[in-house]
């Protein structure tokens, strides 16, 4: 199957890399049956009809990219979002203590200033 080479580094979910050890990269397929469906393949499949090397022929259509993936993301970014909000609601009340914690202290320095100058 002939692609356009694309340029994208983004690979497959999980394994951004071809067995080439280099990351695979968007083609756009040529076929009568496929054209202009986008896939991921090896960035050296069929660099030129004179060279050998024809790459690690890997290939996997771009619209199979698990679509469940998109729902464990969403899913693992939700509970990142709760574990985060639930971090700045325990920060915010760590705040607010120390705030009171340095208004009582100011509170007492003024009370012994004030004994300190009282004292003859």
């Amino acid at each position: 199957m002939g692609g356009s080479r694309g340029g994208s580094s983004r690979g497959f979910v999980g394994s951004p890399m071809c067995h080439c050890g280099e990351f695979v990269v968007v083609r756009v397929a040529k076929t009568v049956k496929n054209k202009g469906k986008q896939l991921w393949g090896c960035p050296n499949y069929k660099r030129t009809r004179n060279e050998e090397f024809q790459g690690c022929n890997i290939f996997k259509w771009r619209n199979e990219d698990n679509v469940d993936d998109a729902g464990s993301t969403i899913a693992r970014q939700r509970r990142k979002i709760n574990s985060l909000e639930k971090c700045v609601i325990g920060y915010q009340k760590r705040e607010k203590m120390l705030t009171w914690m340095l208004c009582f202290m100011g509170f007492i320095n003024i009370i012994l200033l004030c004994i300190l100058f009282k004292s003859p």
